[in-house]
């Protein structure tokens, strides 16, 4: 009961960090390639949120018995543990398509600047949504016999996308310190790898646990309740703590407005001259690099 109450009170906070960046994207700011995504995180991260809430007072409701488990009931139960299963997983999606993407326009940022496609953003956004929902329909309905195989299949996706993320956060440090001190650390970055240290601390031992919940179980219904809160809790956490992970690197040594912290993280002029010095950082230390093979042989 007691982190019942405590998951709740972390969603609330989430909500309202998550809000906050829906309403600057939407009416405060305009978009482009990487706030996209940020925007798509933060509606996941939100309606997550609204899922767990949702669950949680069904739950705590059911305990101290200001509820009966009424059909009606069971179906507002239900819908959020949908949302939480639709939403964690395309908050998962856009996080590692975000830092794929930074990654590649720091590797290749010739073919990043005028090949990429113009609505590619919206385009894999699309993508991502449709994909959380098919894994959520096929982990929730698919028949009681196959349902192990699709969580496994969808476990090894997770496995693969955290992959991808760490790999792509480690490009990006490499690439950040090879560009000059002054426009080191970019913002933007500093967000992505913050982001995704959050994801590693508290999502990755929320899916391993959810992986034992599902195959392992457990002695008592009391140790299957607190297995489950415990999942969720972490993945709360995670939800909650990314618009707060944006106001802080923007407000850094600063005394600024949430608006204007918002505003520095996510400024495009000064991210992308910063992202070209990287870049030409990169470019740099590849052809001094070549030169002094020439020069040896």
């Amino acid at each position: 009961m007691a982190l019942s109450v405590i998951i709740i009170l972390i969603c609330l906070l989430g909500l309202v960090g998550n809000a906050i960046v829906i309403f600057y994207f939407c009416f405060r700011s305009k978009l482009n390639q990487s706030t996209v995504y940020i925007l798509n995180l933060a509606v996941a991260d939100f309606l997550f949120l609204i899922g767990c809430c949702i669950f949680f007072v069904y739950f705590l409701c059911l305990v101290n018995g200001v509820k009966t488990p009424q059909e009606s009931d069971k179906a507002i139960a239900i819908f959020g543990e949908l949302l939480i299963s639709f939403t964690f997983n395309a908050s998962l999606f856009f996080l590692a398509t975000l830092s794929c993407e930074r990654c590649l326009s720091v590797c290749f940022p010739l073919w990043y600047k005028c090949r990429r496609p113009t609505h590619l953003s919206a385009i894999l956004s699309t993508v991502m949504w449709a994909l959380s929902l098919l894994i959520m329909i096929m982990e929730r309905f698919y028949n009681r016999e196959g349902r192990p195989t699709v969580y496994i299949v969808t476990s090894a996706v997770f496995l693969l996308l955290t992959l991808l993320m760490i790999g792509s956060s480690v490009v990006l440090l490499i690439q950040i310190q090879k560009t000059s001190v002054e426009c080191r650390p970019l913002k933007l970055y500093i967000v992505i790898i913050t982001a995704i240290i959050n994801y590693l601390i508290s999502l990755v031992p929320s899916r391993v646990l959810r992986m034992v919940y599902f195959f392992v179980i457990f002695p008592t219904p009391y140790a299957n309740i607190i297995a489950n809160s415990v999942i969720n809790l972490c993945s709360a956490f995670n939800s909650a703590a990314n618009p707060y992970i944006y106001i802080i690197v923007g407000r850094w040594k600063k005394k600024i407005s949430t608006t204007e912290a918002l505003k520095l993280t996510f400024r495009e002029d000064s991210n992308q001259t910063c992202e070209e010095n990287i870049s030409m950082g990169s470019l740099q230390s590849d052809n001094e690099s070549k030169s002094k093979v020439s020069e040896q042989d």
